[in-house]
C-alpha cells in the first residue's frame, strides 16, 4: 500500500473524529476543496460509519482490527510475511465488502424523495436590508415575511404580470405548502422571465430549488440534470450544497 494514500485515509478518519486541529485540519480541509477523489474518499467514509451504526457491523471491524494487532505484538513463531499478507487482505476485504453492501442495501431500501428533499432544503430568507432608493415592498413580499404562503401564491396567480421576485417567492411558498408541481410552475417561469434580462436575478438561487422541486415530484431526470449543471459549476451559489453523495442519492432513486 502507498504509505501516501494510507497516511490520507489516516487523517481522513481522524478528521471524521474531530482529532484534527490546527494547521492540520486547515489542510486538510484546503485538500477538501480542490481534490474530488479526497472529497469522494471522506464522503465514502461518512457513508460507511452509517452503515457500521445501523447494523452492527462495529464490532465485526474491532474483531479483525484486534486479532490483527494481538497477532503483530505477540512474539509467536515465525510466518511467512506473503501469508500473512494475504491473510489480513482478505478479512479486511471481507469486512469492507459486507459493509459496502449493508450501506448500499440500508440506503436502496430507505431512501426516499420527501426524506432526501427534507435534508437538502432550508427556507429562503429574504434580505432585511433596503436602499434609499428601493421600492416600497410589494403585498406579495409583505405576505412572505409573514409566512403567509398560501396569499403568496394566490396574489401571484392573480396578478397578470408578476415580477421576478414575486414569481420566485411563490416557488419558494409552494414549496413550503408541499406543493412541489406549483413550485416546478413558478421557477420555470422565473427563468423564462431572466431570459428576457441582461441581467438574470435569482438565477442560482432558482436553479437550486427547482432541481429540488424536481426531486420532490419525483422528475429524477430534470432533477439530476439542474444538479449536474450546479455541481460542475464551481462558481454557483449552491455549488457546495450539490454534493456527490445527494448525485447518487438522487441516481438512486431513480433506478428503484
Amino acid at each position: 500500500m502507498d504509505n501516501s494514500t494510507h497516511n490520507t485515509s489516516e487523517l481522513l478518519v481522524q478528521y471524521l473524529d474531530g482529532e484534527l486541529s490546527g494547521s492540520e485540519k486547515d489542510d486538510l480541509e484546503m485538500q477538501l476543496k480542490v481534490d474530488a477523489s479526497l472529497k469522494a474518499e471522506l464522503e465514502s467514509l461518512q457513508l460507511a460509519r452509517e452503515a457500521v451504526g445501523l447494523y452492527g457491523l462495529k464490532q465485526q471491524v474491532s474483531a479483525v482490527h484486534q486479532q490483527m494487532m494481538n497477532e503483530l505484538q505477540a512474539p509467536v513463531v515465525k510466518i511467512n510475511p506473503a501469508r500473512r499478507i494475504v491473510r489480513y487482505s482478505m478479512a479486511i476485504a471481507a469486512s469492507v465488502l459486507l459493509i459496502f453492501l449493508s450501506i448500499t442495501a440500508y440506503i436502496f431500501f430507505t431512501l426516499s424523495p420527501d426524506k432526501l428533499f427534507a435534508d437538502n432544503y432550508h427556507s429562503f430568507e429574504l434580505s432585511t436590508t433596503r436602499g434609499g432608493n428601493e421600492a416600497e415592498p410589494t403585498a406579495i413580499e409583505k405576505a412572505y415575511r409573514e409566512k403567509n404562503y398560501k396569499e403568496v401564491t394566490d396574489l401571484t396567480t392573480k396578478w397578470s404580470e408578476p415580477d421576478i421576485r414575486d414569481e420566485f417567492l411563490a416557488g419558494i411558498s409552494s414549496l413550503e405548502l408541499n406543493k412541489s408541481s406549483e413550485a416546478i410552475h413558478f421557477f420555470n417561469g422565473v427563468i423564462k422571465l431572466n431570459e428576457t434580462r441582461d441581467k438574470p436575478i435569482y438565477k442560482d438561487e432558482t436553479e437550486y430549488y427547482l432541481a429540488l422541486s424536481y426531486l420532490k415530484n419525483k422528475d429524477y431526470d430534470l432533477a439530476l440534470e439542474l444538479m449536474n449543471k450546479i455541481h460542475n459549476d464551481p462558481d454557483h451559489l449552491y455549488h457546495k450544497k450539490i454534493t456527490n453523495k445527494l448525485i447518487l442519492r438522487v441516481k438512486m432513486l431513480k433506478w428503484r
